[in-house]
């Protein structure tokens, strides 16, 4: 993770938060791209949810937030995780510094519970999920279609404030 630098996102950031938002979406072969809002930092700024850049030279590379506009039944302290990373700055520890971050933002705020989804073939997403203690709580079959083909979604949550690893007797949850 050597090279990376995180700090939460404020207002400051919203240019920057914006532009890696629109790259996530564009590539049409990311499961960002098949959602169907654009993602809009402004209301997450302002609504103080857990948001947080990470830079490598003093360049932003990546984003990574916990909302939870989308969180069924609207359930209280619940969050869904997105995150982002410019590809020239995959596999070496960006998103795995940007997810610690986030996480420790999440229980400084409150949250109780987080909502991840990774594509079912996204082997990195899946292993940098589990890594912070997510665990696969289902699969949506065919779910999303990208690249003109049907993909199955794969869903985590992980608890916030007590991760399993650390409290085995939450581990059957």
């Amino acid at each position: 993770m050597s090279g990376f630098s995180v700090h939460r996102a404020s207002d400051r950031d919203l240019d920057v938060i914006r532009r890696l938002c629109d790259e996530a979406t564009a590539s049409g072969s990311a499961l960002l791209s098949v959602r169907r809002g654009r993602l809009d930092p402004v209301p997450w700024i302002a609504s103080h949810v857990p948001v947080v850049v990470v830079s490598e030279g003093g360049k932003p590379v990546g984003v990574a937030a916990a909302i939870s506009e989308h969180i069924a039944c609207g359930a209280a302290r619940c969050a869904e995780v997105i995150a982002y990373v410019a590809p020239e700055h995959r596999r070496r520890g960006a998103a795995r510094a940007a997810m610690a971050e986030l996480l420790s933002s999440a229980r400084t705020m409150g949250l109780w519970k987080l909502i991840a989804h990774a594509l079912s073939g996204d082997q990195a997403a899946r292993r940098m999920l589990e890594r912070h203690d997510f665990r696969e709580v289902g699969k949506l079959g065919k779910h999303v279609q990208l690249e003109g083909g049907w993909q199955d979604v794969v869903i985590y949550e992980r608890l916030v404030l007590a991760a399993r690893r650390s409290f085995p007797s939450l581990s059957g949850i």
